[in-house]
């Protein structure tokens, strides 16, 4: 389903990746967990296919992906209602999803109209509502408060269960309640430090231990 063959790539003579590999198999939950500034969202848009490797291979399946980028992208000149029906989500359904999130009141603001959450949970909601067999969520979680976050952490687990998802964050409570399988990344250039599932810890805490004593 995805899968990085001895990839590569840097950014003038910053090297991201060197000789990279990984695969995440389809149907499965895979979350990117390390600290921020060593590639991680270079290694997402790689797999979305933004970026190309300079060496190795980067392939992901070709098909219907929702993705979460680390900025909004919001569209500026389009309302919130607009912002999901311009990529193709009918009117119904943006709407169902924007209540999800609970912007049902600001279906006709614009972007710089909301708060920066409010933008947050409006990306959210485009991705969750555009759907897909693939989801690519960059730090989907970023910017929200405590309460917020953890509303839309349980929406985001019920929206990709049975998906091809790939989460990047920093965070560990949200790698830990989002993926079944866990990469610990890390060094530079970006290496695997641990690859471990969910199912080898026996709860929340063993993990946060597990991930305090290898970064």
């Amino acid at each position: 389903m995805l899968e990085f063959e001895n990839a590569s790539f840097s950014y003038g003579e910053k090297k991201i990746l060197e000789n990279f590999s990984f695969s995440l198999k389809e149907g499965t939950s895979v979350s990117i967990l390390g600290p921020s500034g060593y590639g991680k969202t270079t290694l997402l848009n790689l797999a979305a296919g933004f970026l190309r490797p300079e060496s190795g291979k980067v392939s992901l399946a070709k098909e219907k992906t929702a993705l979460i980028f680390q900025e909004d992208r919001l569209l500026p000149w389009y309302i919130a209602l607009e912002n999901l029906t311009a990529v193709n989500i009918e009117k119904e359904k943006a709407l169902e999803y924007l209540e999800k999130v609970g912007l049902s009141d600001c279906a006709d603001k614009y972007p710089d109209e909301l708060s920066g959450g409010m933008c947050r949970r409006l990306a959210i909601a485009r991705a969750l509502a555009f759907g897909g067999k693939i989801c690519l969520f960059d730090e989907p979680l970023r910017g929200l408060d405590v309460k917020t976050s953890a509303e839309i952490l349980e929406l985001i687990i019920t929206e990709i269960s049975g998906k091809t998802s790939l989460v990047i964050t920093h965070n560990p409570k949200e790698a830990f309640s989002l993926s079944e399988r866990i990469v610990v990344v890390g060094k530079s250039p970006l290496q695997i430090i641990a690859d471990r599932n969910k199912s080898d810890f026996p709860d929340e805490k063993a993990f946060s231990d597990f991930i305090e004593s290898v970064i």
